[in-house]
C-alpha cells in the first residue's frame, strides 16, 4: 500500500515514465523502502485507474512507446491526507541477512566470520554510495530544504550502514573470541 504513496511523492517532483521512477526509487528511497520494477507498472496502472494520476502517451520511431505519468490533484490530495495521518505503527523489519544470522549456530564459525566479512563490504560499498550522492545531492543548504524528506532518510541509511558495519565488526569479535 505505501508505495503508491512513494510513487505519488516522487510524481509531486515532476511527471515520469515508469522507468525513470523507477530509477529514481533506486535512487531516492533504496535505503529505506524496496520494490521491483513490475510492482511500480502494476502500481501506477491502478493508481490511473483510480484517478490519483494521468498518463500521457507517446509514440516512438527508435524506442519503445513511453508513457509519462504525472499527479492529479485527487493524488495530491490522497498523498497529504496520508502524510498527515500520525498514526505511527512498529516498523516492520525483514532482513534476510539477519535471518540467515539467526542461523550461525548451525555453521562453523569460520563460515559465519566469512559471511559476515562479506556483507560488511557490502555495508562499507553502500555506505561510500550514498555519500558520494549525498555529496551530488546535497551541495547547498539550500538543496538539503528543497528535498528535507530525502535528506533526512538518506542520512538514516547513511546511519543504517555505519551501524551495521559496526555490528559487523562486534559480531566477528565475538565468533574469534569464541574459536579461542
Amino acid at each position: 500500500m505505501a508505495l503508491r504513496y512513494a510513487l505519488l511523492g516522487l510524481l509531486t517532483k515532476k511527471p515520469a515514465t515508469g522507468y525513470e521512477l523507477t530509477q529514481q526509487f533506486k535512487e531516492t528511497m533504496i535505503h529505506f523502502w524496496s520494490a521491483h520494477h513490475t510492482q511500480i507498472y502494476r502500481e501506477l496502472i491502478k493508481l490511473e485507474e483510480e484517478g490519483l494520476v494521468r498518463s500521457v502517451h507517446y509514440p516512438q520511431e527508435d524506442a519503445p512507446d513511453k508513457k509519462v505519468y504525472s499527479i492529479e490533484e485527487s493524488g495530491q490530495e490522497a498523498l497529504l491526507k496520508w502524510l498527515l495521518d500520525y498514526q505511527v505503527e512498529p516498523p516492520k523489519l525483514k532482513d534476510q541477512q539477519l535471518l540467515r544470522v539467526s542461523m550461525f549456530h548451525l555453521i562453523d564459525p569460520e563460515d559465519a566470520i566469512q559471511f559476515l566479512e562479506q556483507s560488511k563490504k557490502h555495508h562499507q560499498f553502500g555506505l561510500q554510495q550514498m555519500k558520494i550522492w549525498q555529496e551530488n545531492q546535497y551541495k547547498t543548504d539550500e538543496n538539503k530544504k528543497a528535498a528535507l524528506g530525502e535528506y533526512f532518510t538518506s542520512e538514516f541509511g547513511k546511519k543504517y550502514m555505519e551501524s551495521w558495519i559496526e555490528w559487523c565488526d562486534w559480531a566477528i569479535g565475538i565468533l574469534k573470541e569464541m574459536k579461542k
